[in-house]
């Protein structure tokens, strides 16, 4: 993460700031500083939908950060693990016959093999804070 705050403005000054840059879901851990994270606007990375928007059944991910010390932080996606996990059980009927779920992690898919499958959600950073992108689920 803080290589990445360095090496955003280096690609800036190299004249590849105006190139599509894409990070890992590390990049939704950021430093809490939207002083410190401005360095990361522009950068498309997957995310846990959950941090970006409302998903049904569950608070937002800044409530429960606030309430829940533990699902603070990297922490936060165990928890939207967890909460896809629940989901996925009590919902498994109707996720192997109506196509898609929306979990805290992404939209769930059932496979033809019974595995899961998870498409992200995906954000930039724009001013210094995460921001889902329009039709990026």
């Amino acid at each position: 993460m803080r290589s990445a705050r360095l090496l955003a403005p280096q690609l800036a000054l190299a004249g590849a700031g105006g190139a599509t840059r894409v990070g890992t879901s590390q990049l939704t851990v950021g430093s809490g500083k939207v002083e410190e994270d401005v360095a990361l606007d522009g950068i498309v990375y997957p995310n846990e939908a959950w941090n970006v928007r409302s998903v049904s059944g569950l608070p937002s991910a800044s409530q429960v950060a606030s309430t829940l010390p533990s699902a603070r932080g990297a922490a936060g996606r165990l928890f939207a693990f967890g909460a896809d996990a629940w989901k996925i059980t009590a919902y498994l009927d109707k996720l192997s016959n109506e196509g898609g779920l929306d979990g805290a992690t992404g939209t769930l898919f059932l496979d033809s093999n019974g595995n899961i499958l998870r498409q992200p959600a995906w954000s930039t950073f724009n001013g210094g804070r995460p921001m889902p992108i329009v039709g990026g689920r």
